[in-house]
């Protein structure tokens, strides 16, 4: 016999998928995960200088930092997919971030990858679960193939956000070889050698242990997400390394950090000239900016301004300095509109090519440019029939 009070059971109105995972601390702009501190250590570095805070979320510590007045948490996950979803949802619970990267290393599949190339992740999957999505359909157990939260079906394969992979595609990355493409994830290290055959089916670049799962939070959540992954080792033909312990771990994490913060540079860009296209038009100047930006669809250029591609050759040439591109083919020329407003500047940068600025209209600017003796020239561009030092090209 039960003695007691009894109370009486209620049942609470639903609740959204969404509502299990509102945030309870402050909001960050950008979330940047890897597996381990070294493929932190190059951001940490550039960070270096900025403003942070750590915040304390249950148990852990969280580094924010201000960068380019935007909000930046860097999070080490862990090793393989379990804890990479659990660290990225944890991080969501708390924090909110708009917008989340994948930085690290890989081990490269494709035979002409080589040790520091970079894979710009469109699409990833998960290794071991492959076979089960066939295998389930029309038995018991053919529900798991949809999700209980969201009630979708499981995809296969999970795609970055369109977004920033249309961002990346308009960056030049003429310094480093970077490819656009699959990754495949496993829990087995290297590879898992029973699959590896079957994977190569989805013709997968490379292969790590977290990004699937990275994709997968991000898929469930709606979190617009990209991984940039570094080549750090080339496993064989089937799948086993030998060369495992001569692995690059820091210069194949510094190249993936390297690409990654350029397009967290051109976002924010993007953001800003958003920000400004939304705001109110306070003088005729801003009314011909944004004009023109909208005319000619301009786009934030990393190293600072607007830009869009004008003209591109369709002839490719070599040069014949065999260092100067790496030995590889280079469109003979090409030409952007270029903007500068208000106090934007062009960053400093290197170059590779001859290159030619003409002014159109605006206020005249000023061009810096050191040679390779160090020696400093300045160029006074914009109308010579409105400023004597001035020159239109």
């Amino acid at each position: 016999m039960l003695t007691g009070n009894i109370k009486k059971m209620t049942e609470s109105s639903p609740i959204a998928p969404s509502d299990f995972f509102k945030p309870r601390q402050k909001k960050v702009d950008f979330a940047v995960f890897s597996a381990m501190h070294e493929e932190l250590e190059f951001l940490e570095n550039v960070f270096f200088d900025c403003k942070f805070e750590i915040i304390k979320a249950g148990d852990f510590k969280f580094k924010i930092y201000e960068y380019n007045n935007k909000k930046i948490l860097l999070a080490q996950t862990g090793l393989g997919t379990t804890f990479a979803a659990s660290v990225l949802t944890f991080v969501y619970n708390h924090f909110n971030p708009n917008y989340i990267f994948l930085t690290g290393t890989a081990g490269g599949i494709k035979p002409e990858l080589k040790v520091r190339d970079v894979v710009i992740v469109e699409k990833a999957f998960e290794a071991e679960i492959q076979g089960a999505f066939k295998l389930l359909e029309g038995t018991p157990f053919a529900s798991c193939l949809e999700h209980p939260l969201n009630k979708q079906r499981f995809p296969s394969i999970y795609s970055a956000d369109k977004e920033l992979l249309e961002i990346a595609s308009n960056i030049n990355f003429s310094d480093m070889k970077i490819y656009r493409g699959t990754i495949v994830s496993s829990n087995a290290f290297p590879a898992p050698q029973e699959l590896f055959e079957k994977l190569k089916h989805e013709n997968p670049y490379s292969i790590d242990m977290e990004t699937s799962a990275f994709y997968q939070v991000a898929w469930l959540l709606k979190i617009p997400a990209l991984a940039v992954r570094g080549i750090s080792n080339i496993l064989h033909h089937d799948g086993t390394d030998d060369k495992v312990h001569e692995s690059d771990v820091y210069g194949s994490s510094k190249a993936s950090a390297k690409i990654l913060l350029k397009i967290i540079d051109t976002l924010v860009l993007k953001l800003n000239a958003q920000k400004l296209l939304g705001s109110e038009i306070k003088s005729d100047v801003d009314k011909e900016v944004i004009k023109l930006i909208k005319h000619f669809n301009l786009q934030p250029h990393p190293e600072g301004g607007y830009f869009v591609l004008s003209y591109q050759s369709r002839a490719e040439v070599k040069s014949s300095d065999k260092d100067r591109y790496n030995d590889e083919y280079r469109n003979a020329g090409t030409a952007i509109y270029y903007l500068l407003k208000g106090d934007d500047f062009s960053a400093w940068h290197t170059l590779k090519s001859d290159e030619i600025w003409h002014y159109c209209k605006g206020s005249p600017v000023k061009i810096h440019a050191l040679n390779k003796d160090g020696k400093l020239q300045t160029y006074l561009l914009g109308d010579p029939l409105m400023h004597a030092e001035a020159c239109f090209q």
